[in-house]
Order: C-alpha cells, then structure tokens, then sequence
C-alpha cells in the first residue's frame, strides 16, 4: 500500500511537471517571437540588430527579457523532473547554469528598468557608462553576455544530453545543443572582437530557441 501511495504520488508529480513544462514552454516561444520580431525591426529601420531602440521600447524590451529569464527557469526546472536515472545529474547541470543565467540577466534587466533611466546623461556620463547594456564596456553588458552566453550555452548542452530518445526529442536535443554551442561562440566572439561569432548568439536566441521552445510545447502537450 505504502509503495502503492509513493508511485501515485510520483506520478502526480510528474504530471504537474509536465503541465508546467508545457506552460512555460508556450510563454517562452512568446518571449522568444517578441525578441525575434525585435531584431528583424532594427535590422528592417536601421539595417543593423545591433542598434540601439527608442527608450520606450528599450524598457518593453527590459521587461520582456526579466520574464523571460524567469520563464526559462521554470521550464528547466520542470524539465528536470522529467529526468530519471543516470542522466538525472546531466539535467541538474543544465538547471543550475540556468538558474546563473536567470541571475546574471534579471540583474542587468531590473537595472534597466529601475536604475539606467534615473541617471541623467548629462550629470552622469561616467555610471550611464558603466551600467547601460547597449555601451559593450559596460558592466551590464558584460553580464548580460556572460549569461545568455556561457551561462545558456552549458545549460542547454547539458539538458539536451538528458533529455530521453524519440523522433521530436532528437530534434529537441539538437537544437538545444546546436543554440548552446552558437552561444559560447558568441563569447568568444565578443572576446575576439569577431561579429560574425557575435551574431551567432542572437541566432541561437532569437530563431533556435523559439523553435525549441515550440516543440517542447507540442512534445509534451501529447502527454
């Protein structure tokens, strides 16, 4: 009765997990469009992803990373649950490098929002400087970099590793891993100062990721 009682409970747990991972799924291709959609704007206006937004819409886009950020480690968390057996520890992996990222990225977003638009240009060139992410020696955008490059990269590799075998789940697997492996050579690239590298980590953002995200959603509303 007593093992009886734990395997339904178990299972009840898992079913909430899979319930959230399709949620959370669904709200981050969202987030993941909304970004998208933000990058072919200032590519279609200004002929460049890498041009800086009107204020109105950079504080939209602030808010719009924090819950992303945050959306992403509610799917990696019930991701994780989903893991059993020897692989368990490869999803812990990716989850506590996810949780980086979300750390990392939710304190240059919130600083965005609540900090960079009360610094007056003129009185404050020098902080503006050091906490404004679209300055690429800023602080901020040193951060920023650091978590949706190495933090993202190793998160993704390391779920994708876990993640069980199947038709969807490979391309699931490789997506994860081909967006982590552009994002680390995002680093690199900001290090080398090679913008090809460079733009590979808004690729892995802004076209891989919604698409993975997409088919976690239809994978696990299956179930």
């Amino acid at each position: 009765m007593d093992i009886a009682t734990t395997q339904s409970k178990d299972f009840d747990a898992r079913d909430t997990a899979r319930r959230i991972v399709f949620l959370a799924a669904v709200i981050s291709t969202v987030f993941g469009i909304l970004y998208f959609l933000g990058l072919a704007g200032k590519y279609i206006v200004d002929g460049s992803i890498h041009s800086v937004s009107a204020p109105p819409i950079q504080m939209v886009s602030a808010a719009t990373g924090l819950l992303w950020d945050i959306t992403l480690v509610i799917l990696f968390v019930a991701l994780r649950r989903q893991i059993t057996g020897g692989k368990a520890v490869y999803a812990e992996l990716g989850l506590v490098f996810m949780a980086l990222l979300c750390a990392t990225s939710s304190i240059n977003w919130y600083v965005q929002l609540a900090v960079v638009p009360r610094i007056s240009p003129a009185d404050n060139p020098v902080l503006l400087a050091l906490v404004d992410v679209h300055v690429d020696s800023s602080i901020m955008y040193a951060m920023e970099h650091l978590a949706w490059g190495v933090f993202y990269g190793l998160a993704t590799i390391f779920m994708a590793v876990a993640f069980p075998a199947g038709r969807i789940e490979t391309w699931i697997k490789w997506l994860f891993i081909t967006g982590g492996v552009m994002c680390l050579l995002h680093v690199v690239g900001i290090i080398a100062g090679v913008h090809v590298l460079i733009d590979l980590g808004y690729f892995a953002a802004g076209v891989l990721l919604p698409i993975t995200t997409l088919l976690l959603a239809i994978r696990f509303r299956r179930e």
